[in-house]
């Protein structure tokens, strides 16, 4: 569905991209060519068009150039070591994608600099969360002590959400979370889960399935965090997305409390303000059924990272943002 606001979005980075094209210099797409295809498909995933020489895709063979430069290797090299999906990765050779509207690309190009420095990590979730924890901690599932940031964390999707689907890992087939940062306040361990959009919006199709339903409905009814829909789970808000998904997250960091990993969470869905139409459902749906709004926070990605221009931090990222999607 194009929406407005991705209309305008992808108008932006089409220009941008032949601004620096024309200018004869690699600029921030590295010399990339566009020209890529697009494939549709139907909800059993076969593929029913595929779409050529689309001027907001990169052609596969250059889609890494999707990325900010300097994250390219490292991050490619994350995702292979973790084994993570990237999206629509099969079209894509195992790369990531050259949609230049992509949300994964989005979050990786606002946050994956950050993953080893958690002084500027502290600084923008202090900022989003309202909050002023100790420090930031290590990834609970990267086995990496200097990554600060797991991107599409699952963990233990089988044993607590039921999602036993075959082939899923993080960033497919069950419940991903973009970026999980873990925190210190107090002797108590903070998640701060953040699901990030960039010009997504949804054909408000019910996802209710009876599989579905077995996974998720006792865990809504007992949850702490999610109220139970007065007229019942089945057909309900949390099974229209937006919902489907934060409903799903916040279900998996229940979990993660339940059993003795973390004290609380803060749930945190980044939003670019011009994206009206997700913001509002977010807004209009999903946060009414929460028990306690206050932990969960829904914010603009500048906004976001504006601690750290305010604090001089990162300035090279923070002027690729700016070029590449900020636009006020």
């Amino acid at each position: 569905m194009d929406t407005e606001f991705r209309q305008i979005e992808k108008r932006k980075q089409v220009e941008l991209y032949y601004q620096q094209k024309d200018n004869g210099c690699e600029g921030i797409f590295g010399g990339a060519r566009n020209g890529g295809h697009w494939n549709k498909t139907s909800k059993d995933g076969e593929i029913t068009e595929t779409i050529s020489n689309c001027r907001f895709i990169l052609k596969p063979e250059d889609s890494k150039c999707n990325l900010y430069s300097a994250i390219r290797e490292k991050s490619m090299q994350y995702f292979e070591k973790q084994k993570i999906s990237w999206w629509r990765q099969k079209e894509d050779g195992y790369f990531p994608t050259g949609h230049l509207l992509s949300s994964q690309i989005h979050c990786l190009n606002h946050l994956f600099e950050l993953r080893t420095d958690p002084k500027s990590l502290k600084a923008i979730i202090d900022g989003a969360t309202g909050m002023s924890f100790d420090k930031v901690l290590p990834s609970l599932i990267d086995n990496d002590p200097e990554s600060y940031i797991s991107f599409e964390f699952a963990f233990k999707n089988d044993e607590w959400l039921h999602e036993i689907d075959d082939g899923a890992k993080r960033g497919t087939l069950c419940t991903s979370i973009d970026a999980m940062v873990m925190a210190e306040l107090a002797g108590k361990t903070w998640l701060i889960p953040i699901e990030w959009k960039y010009t997504e919006y949804y054909t408000r199709e019910d996802k209710t399935k009876r599989e579905r339903l077995n996974r998720y409905s006792k865990l809504i009814e007992t949850s702490k965090r999610l109220k139970t829909p007065t007229n019942g789970i089945p057909h309900s808000v949390y099974f229209i997305e937006p919902n489907y998904e934060l409903m799903r997250q916040a279900l998996l960091c229940e979990q993660l409390v339940a059993n003795g990993y973390a004290d609380d969470f803060v749930h945190i869905n980044v939003i670019p303000n011009g994206n009206t139409e997700l913001r509002n459902a977010v807004e209009n749906e999903f946060v009414p059924m929460l028990k306690d709004k206050s932990k969960f926070k829904i914010i603009d990605p500048q906004d976001l990272l504006s601690p750290l221009e305010e604090n001089n931090l990162h300035p090279e990222l923070i002027e690729y943002l700016k070029k590449r999607y900020w636009y006020r």
